[in-house]
Order: C-alpha cells, then structure tokens, then sequence
C-alpha cells in the first residue's frame, strides 16, 4: 500500500510525472504505467516542489503510526548530526574556534582594576598576560582555519530518543539517534551518491552504535534504483513510498526486448533480496526500535 501521503505529492508537469525525467522516454512511460497504478489523475498538477511537504507529511505520518508502539522515540525533519549523541564530538571544533576562555578574561579584567592601587609592577604583568592570551588565541584560530570548515551533515528525517543522561563533556546532548533518512523524490545522476556518502560518513564518524540509515524515494527507474541499492552498505537499505504499484508497473513496462527484461530482473532481485523496500516495511521497522 502507497504511503498515505504520497498521492498528494504526485502530479504532472507539461504532461509528464514529476516522478520521471523530462530527456528519458522509458522513465516517461514507466511513469505514465506506474501512476495509473495509483490513480493519480491525468489532469493533476504536480506541486512546485515536494521537499519540504514532503518531510514533514512523513515526520506527522511516522510519529502517529510509531507512537502506540514506540511512545518513546521522537521523529524530527532537518536535524544535524551533531544534535545527537553518537555525533556529539563533531561540534568540538566549533567550541574551540569560538572558545575565547571568557572566564580567564574576566578575572584579568579585575585584575587591571586593581593594579590601580597597586602600582606600576603588577600592572606590567597583567599587560604581559593579556599579550600572551591574545597571542595563543591567535595562534589556535590558525590552527582551526588550516583544519578547514566541513559543511554539517543534516538528517531529511531523524528518530531519535532520550538519553538517561548527557555524556561527559562540555555538550548539552538529550537524544541517542537510532534512525535517520534521507529522502530523494527522484534520482538523477548529480545526486544518486548523495544518500551514499552521508551513510559513509555516519558510519565512519559515529561514536556508539550506528543508527539505522536509509535512502526513501518515489524514483520509479529500476536502473536508478540499482545504482543506489546495490551499493557496497553504506545504506542499509532503499524505501519505496509506493512499491507494489510500482512492482506491477515494471513487471507490464519491462516485458519487450532483453535489455528491459534485464533491468526487471535486477529490479526483483532487489526485491527479492530486501535490499529495496516499502514504505510499510519503514514505519514496522520503526516501531521496533
């Protein structure tokens, strides 16, 4: 069964699915297959954009399915990894850059008032410690530039849930990541790794256990999903929002020469192996964790 909000993120544009790609004619008629499949309605406009809806339809959606099973997790749209327990430590690089040891500045701060009464002696010291202070708080800040400045990772969708407590540090951490998605309405080659590489990255650069982490996608293209899918485990998995219609609508599409009937045995295979997944299969998921 297609997720419930799917239906009203599809649509047509200049007389195509927005779930196909305007230069490939087989994604066309794939499309065409696959949303009569869902009754989407010819005459159906297909909105601007579907990210932001989107998110936040599967964030209201998955915390109303989980919560009479998993009242303890939370289900949040655009969150860094750093928020999260396992990924804390990436914000050390940023306290360091802007630490400026305010409480060290302070007390020099009174210090200066009184050597006012106290001479000329002490107040040469201060000076000598201000110099070296702004001197290593310098040098520091080079140091942090030379390292550079990586653009955060975000979460489209993260489950997540508390923590008894916050761990040792200097991070104010409330919730332990168990899940994590990123959504791709449709793939295109600029971005196919996308998904990949943050399942790469989260993997190298947790600390705990790695949270679930999955692509999601209305990509209907069995040669698209493969690219994604049968990756080396950087993604535990692919999600469908809409996979049994779109297992029929390959199985009717993929029938007329060897090629296509290649890519729909790739495609089950996929299936078949769990390696692409329905939307349902998601939110089941979910509710155990």
């Amino acid at each position: 069964m297609p997720a419930p909000f799917a239906l009203e993120l599809c649509g047509f544009r200049e007389g195509r699915p927005n779930t196909s790609d305007k230069n490939d004619s087989l994604s066309q008629e794939l499309g065409h297959a696959f949303f009569e499949l869902l009754g989407v309605p010819a005459e159906k406009v297909a909105p601007k954009t579907v990210d932001k809806a989107w998110s936040a339809a599967m964030v209201a959606d998955l915390a109303e399915r989980i919560a009479p099973t998993a009242p303890h997790l939370g289900v949040r749209a655009e969150r860094r990894l750093e928020e999260f327990e396992q990924y804390a430590h990436l914000n050390a690089l940023k306290a360091l850059a802007e630490d400026a040891s305010p409480e060290v500045a302070s007390a020099l701060t009174r210090l200066e008032r009184a050597t006012h009464s106290t001479g000329s002696e002490l107040a040469s010291l201060v000076a000598a410690v201000n110099e070296a202070m702004t001197a290593a708080d310098g040098r520091r800040r080079a140091l942090v530039d030379l390292l550079g400045d990586e653009s955060p990772l975000r979460l489209d969708v993260a489950v997540d849930r508390a923590v008894p407590s916050s761990p040792a540090g200097v991070f104010d951490v409330a919730n332990h990541l168990v899940a994590g998605f990123s959504l791709k309405w449709s793939l295109r080659t600029d971005r196919l790794q996308d998904p990949r590489t943050q399942g790469a990255k989260m993997a190298t650069m947790r600390r705990g256990r790695m949270p679930h982490f999955a692509a999601v996608t209305m990509e209907p293209r069995p040669y698209m999903l493969g690219r994604l899918g049968r990756g080396t485990g950087d993604l535990d998995c692919v999600y469908h929002l809409a996979l049994p219609p779109l297992i029929e609508a390959v199985r009717a599409v993929f029938t007329d020469n060897r090629d296509r009937i290649r890519q729909r045995d790739i495609f089950m295979r996929m299936v078949e192996q769990r390696r692409l997944r329905d939307y349902d299969d998601l939110v089941a998921y979910v509710a155990t964790l």
